[in-house]
C-alpha cells in the first residue's frame, strides 16, 4: 500500500470515528434507557372502529407514496441515461447547461408526482381531512413547481460553480454553504410563519404555557395560533426556529373543542420540550453528519463519469442523491422518533398528566385518522413520530414510574 493510500485510509478512519462520536452524543435523550413499555392492544386502546378507519385511510396514502417513489426513481434513471444528450443539445456553457438540465429534470419529476398529489387531495377531501376547494388543489402544485425550480437553480448554481473550480472536492464547499443556508432558513422561517397568527387567547392556556416554559427550562418563546381550519381539519402543533426566532405554533384546529384544555396543555409542553432539548440545533447537526457523506458520495459517483464539470451528469447526481436519501430515510426517521419520544417524556415531566397525553394520542387517531399501529415498512420509511400506540404505551410507563 502506497503512502497516499495509507494517508487516505487513515483520514477516512479518523472521519468515521469522529462521525460515530458525534452521532452517539446526538443520539442520547432523557428517556430512561431501562424504560419498558407495556404491550397494549390497539383495538382495546382506540376502539376497533377507529383502528379500521385509520388503517383504511392511511394505507391508501402509504401505497400511493410507494408507487410515486418508484415512478420518480424510474424517471430519474431515464433522465440520467439521457442526460448527456440533453445537455449537449442545449449548446450552452457547462454551468448554464447544467442549470437548465437540472430544472428540466425537476420539472419531469413534478409532472410524475402531479397525479399522486391530486389523488392524495381527493382522498383527504373524501375523508374530511382536507377542506380546500378543488381550485386551490389544482393550482397549488404550480406554486410547488415554481418554488422547487427556484430551490434547484440556487443549489445547482452553487454546486456547479464549485465543481468548475474544484473538480473532485466541490462537495466540501457545497456542504458548508448549504449548511449555512439551512441555518439561515431555520432562523428566518418562524418570523415569516408568524404572519397572520395570534397569541393564545385562553387565560388558562397562557398561564399553563408560562409555567411549562419555567419547568422545562425552555426560555421564553412565543406561543402563536395558526389559522388552518380553511385548509384542513387535522390537528397539529410545531416548534421551529433557533435562538430568538424560536416559536411554538398551535393550529387553531386544536382549539375548536375536540381536545380538552389539559390535552392542549400537554401539546404545548411537548413543543416546548423540542426547544428546551435543542432538537432544532441537533437537527442541523444531523443534517451535517448525514448530508456531507451524501454529497461526497454524489461527487464519487459522478466523478467516475467526468464529474459535474460535465453538465450531462446532473441527472446522475440527482438520481444518486435521491437513492441515497431514500436508503437513509429509515435512520433519519429513527432519529426523529427518538426526539419526539423525548419531547413526550419531557412534556409528561412538565405536565405530570399522563391521562391528558393518552387522551391526546387517542384524539389524533380520531381526528386525523391515524393508523395506531402501522406495519413495519411504513414505520421505517414514513413515520417520523412514534406510532400513537407506542406513545400511549410510553405514557402508561411514565404513569407506573410516577406511582
Amino acid at each position: 500500500m502506497t503512502a497516499t493510500r495509507i494517508s487516505r485510509v487513515a483520514t477516512l478512519a479518523v472521519a468515521a470515528l469522529l462521525w460515530a462520536l458525534a452521532a452517539s452524543a446526538l443520539w442520547r435523550t432523557k428517556v430512561p434507557a431501562d424504560l419498558h413499555l407495556p404491550r397494549l392492544d390497539p383495538q382495546t386502546v382506540f376502539g376497533a372502529d377507529r383502528v379500521r378507519a385509520g388503517v383504511r385511510y392511511e394505507r391508501f396514502l402509504d401505497y400511493e407514496w410507494l408507487v410515486k417513489t418508484l415512478a420518480s426513481v424510474l424517471a430519474l434513471v431515464v433522465m440520467a441515461r439521457r442526460g448527456q444528450r440533453l445537455a449537449h443539445s442545449l449548446r450552452l456553457g457547462p454551468v448554464n447547461a447544467g442549470l437548465i438540465t437540472g430544472v428540466v429534470v425537476m420539472t419531469v419529476l413534478w409532472g410524475v408526482s402531479l397525479p399522486f398529489e391530486i389523488s392524495s387531495a381527493w382522498w383527504e377531501r373524501r375523508h374530511g381531512i382536507s377542506t380546500e376547494g378543488w381550485g386551490t388543489i389544482v393550482f397549488s402544485p404550480w406554486q410547488g413547481l415554481l418554488s422547487s425550480t427556484f430551490y434547484t437553480a440556487v443549489v445547482l448554481a452553487i454546486v456547479l460553480l464549485l465543481a468548475k473550480r474544484f473538480a473532485q472536492s466541490w462537495w466540501i464547499g457545497a456542504a458548508a454553504i448549504l449548511l449555512a443556508l439551512g441555518f439561515l432558513l431555520q432562523f428566518a422561517l418562524p418570523y415569516a410563519n408568524r404572519i397572520g397568527t395570534h397569541p393564545l387567547r385562553s387565560p388558562q392556556l397562557v398561564v399553563a404555557a408560562e409555567r411549562l416554559k419555567a419547568r422545562e427550562h425552555a426560555g421564553d418563546p412565543p406561543v402563536r395560533v395558526q389559522q388552518v381550519h380553511n385548509q384542513t381539519t387535522a390537528a397539529n402543533a410545531l416548534a421551529i426556529g433557533i435562538g430568538p426566532s424560536s416559536t411554538v405554533f398551535i393550529w387553531d384546529t386544536m382549539l375548536d373543542g375536540r381536545f380538552t384544555p389539559r390535552e392542549v396543555r400537554f401539546v404545548i409542553g411537548h413543543e416546548l420540550a423540542h426547544l428546551a432539548r435543542l432538537h432544532l440545533w441537533k437537527g442541523i447537526a444531523w443534517g451535517a453528519l448525514i448530508g456531507i457523506p451524501l454529497l461526497a458520495a454524489v461527487a464519487f459517483v459522478t466523478g467516475r463519469r467526468g464529474g459535474l464539470r460535465r453538465p450531462g451528469n446532473v441527472p446522475l447526481a440527482l438520481l444518486t442523491l435521491t437513492v441515497l436519501q431514500l436508503a437513509s430515510t429509515p435512520f433519519t426517521n429513527a432519529v426523529s422518533r427518538r426526539y419526539e419520544a423525548e419531547a413526550d417524556w419531557v412534556g409528561l415531566q412538565g405536565t405530570q398528566d399522563p391521562e391528558a397525553a393518552k387522551g391526546l394520542f387517542k384524539g389524533f387517531v380520531r381526528t386525523d385518522l391515524q393508523d395506531p399501529n402501522p406495519p413495519g415498512w411504513v414505520h421505517l420509511f414514513l413515520d417520523d413520530h412514534p406510532s400513537p400506540l407506542t406513545r400511549v404505551e410510553q405514557a402508561e410507563a411514565f404513569e407506573k414510574r410516577a406511582r
